[in-house]
């Protein structure tokens, strides 16, 4: 009994989630979810009260996945560490969830819930532990961007497949961040062993770095992974544009 009731429990859910991807969040009623399901109405009740409950437990699951991800990269001591695990990690989860993201993502900020609100505070939590204690306002922007490009694509792209979207999805957001992951940036690298030149966002943050008088040249080398001359040469270059 417990079993039959499991499943359909999880039929409504997946029934839930197609419909709400024909037709949308608010044009979908629970009556047209318990046609589709083969149920009554009034046993659609006896496991879901609203939609609204239905959107919470369809959001759950990824939510909680996503909150551990962000839980893990935080451990990290190394601020390029953290932002690979984290976002490697919210695009395997999202890939994963692509059918609830494709669902929902029109949605979302027109349906007033819980779940939403707790969705949008833990993308406001993977922006401040990606950014770490020294990101300025551009570095922070820029972060803010890659949380959105890491999740846009694969909702609005169903006709990719998931490693098309990995390679071109983590691509576009190291680019967004002017680095690349920590476990591909050797190929960066020049003969003797450092880049020449810095990103725009590096070197934004450069100069950010360099302005607020509390990091070094050396240190700022050291953070970026180049050669103190490359730092002041861009340092020199934004000196000239203002």
């Amino acid at each position: 009994m417990v079993d039959r009731q499991s499943d359909t429990r999880e039929r409504i859910l997946a029934t839930a989630e197609r419909l709400f991807v024909e037709h949308g969040y608010h044009p979908t009623t629970l009556q047209e979810v318990a046609v589709r399901v083969g149920i009554t109405k009034p046993a659609l009740y006896h496991h879901f009260t609203s939609k609204a409950e239905i959107l919470a437990h369809l959001l759950d699951p990824m939510t909680t996945e996503l909150e551990q991800v962000l839980a893990d990269a935080a451990q990290q001591e190394d601020i390029g560490t953290v932002r690979t695990e984290l976002m490697t990690g919210w695009v395997e989860i999202f890939l994963r969830y692509r059918g609830t993201l494709l669902a929902l993502l029109r949605e979302l900020a027109s349906v007033p819930s819980e779940a939403f609100t707790r969705m949008l505070a833990v993308m406001e939590h993977a922006v401040d532990i990606a950014a770490g204690t020294e990101a300025g306002p551009a570095e922070r922007v820029a972060l803010a961007q890659a949380i959105s490009a890491a999740t846009d694509p694969i909702a609005l792209l169903p006709d990719l497949s998931d490693e098309v979207l990995r390679e071109h999805v983590l691509a576009g957001v190291w680019r967004l961040l002017g680095q690349q992951s920590t476990r591909t940036r050797d190929t960066r690298r020049t003969r003797g062993g450092r880049p020449r030149t810095l990103s725009a966002a590096d070197a934004e943050l450069a100069r950010e770095l360099h302005a607020s008088g509390q990091h070094s040249a050396e240190e700022i080398a050291s953070r970026l992974g180049v050669s103190r001359a490359t730092v002041y040469r861009h340092l020199k270059t934004g000196q000239d544009n203002i």
